[in-house]
């Protein structure tokens, strides 16, 4: 069942999904490479995983680019199509701003679908005490909060809490219950079970979206990409264990 499920994700994968600020998954890296001349106080950079052009003006004089002024003081962000080629020039002020769009390789799906089913196959472990599913809860659910921080630390010019709840989604339900579920599991509360497998089922689902991050290099994720990877890893497989794993409690218990 485990397999059969990721077959079909990297059958019919699901469209590309949007990470805080509607920023997704692709194999582009879009950097500025140089000023010239060097605008002293003036600095330039592709932030929000280079789909807009920062211009920070700390100068004396207003900057005029693709149409618009950047006054001194001011920090404008902005799309600019023209970022979008292999290599790019775009004037600004008295000087030109050099940058580069790279293409690296994807990495490789089918490991990291292996390690998924890997850690979907600790239901076996996780299905014999109360205790180590309330822990597994907390650890998955652990995971999808530290993959849901990354994603907003990612975003440069938005706010915190709209984008983390954003970025959250079904999480902000999973946590606390995760957490009731390790007390509840302490206590050898029978009731432990139902809820690994529930919220087990519930950061799947959220979770499929986030399959990209196996087909794509660069990810919009404030740490490295390998570790994001494994956090998606960890919140997938780990939710199929949890749901799997609990249930299979469930039965054990229910037929005693």
């Amino acid at each position: 069942m485990i397999v059969l499920v990721l077959v079909l994700l990297l059958a019919f994968p699901p469209p590309a999904h949007a990470h805080a600020g509607g920023l997704t998954p692709r194999d582009q890296l879009t950097e500025v490479v140089s000023v010239d001349p060097p605008l002293p106080g003036v600095g330039v950079r592709m932030v929000n995983h280079g789909t807009q052009l920062e211009i920070r003006n700390d100068g004396t004089a207003a900057l005029p680019i693709g149409g618009r002024t950047v006054k001194p003081g001011e920090t404008s962000r902005f799309r600019d199509d023209r970022t979008t080629a292999d290599r790019w020039d775009i004037a600004l002020g008295t000087s030109v701003v050099h940058g580069r769009t790279t293409t690296f390789p994807p990495p490789n799906t089918v490991l990291w679908l292996l390690i998924t089913v890997l850690v979907a196959g600790s239901a076996v472990v996780l299905s014999r005490g109360l205790v180590l599913l309330g822990v597994g809860t907390v650890v998955v659910a652990g995971a999808n909060v530290a993959h849901a921080f990354g994603s907003v630390f990612a975003v440069t010019g938005g706010e915190f809490l709209p984008l983390f709840f954003g970025a959250s989604g079904v999480g902000l339900v999973c946590w606390p219950l995760a957490v009731l579920c390790l007390v509840a599991g302490v206590r050898r509360r029978p009731a432990t079970a139902f809820v690994a497998a529930i919220v087990g089922a519930m950061l799947v689902v959220a979770g499929v979206p986030d399959f990209d991050s196996f087909r794509f290099s660069q990810l919009p994720f404030a740490w490295s990409a390998t570790l994001d990877r494994a956090l998606v890893a960890a919140t997938l497989g780990g939710g199929l264990a949890l749901a799997i794993g609990g249930f299979a409690r469930m039965r054990r218990d229910t037929a005693q």
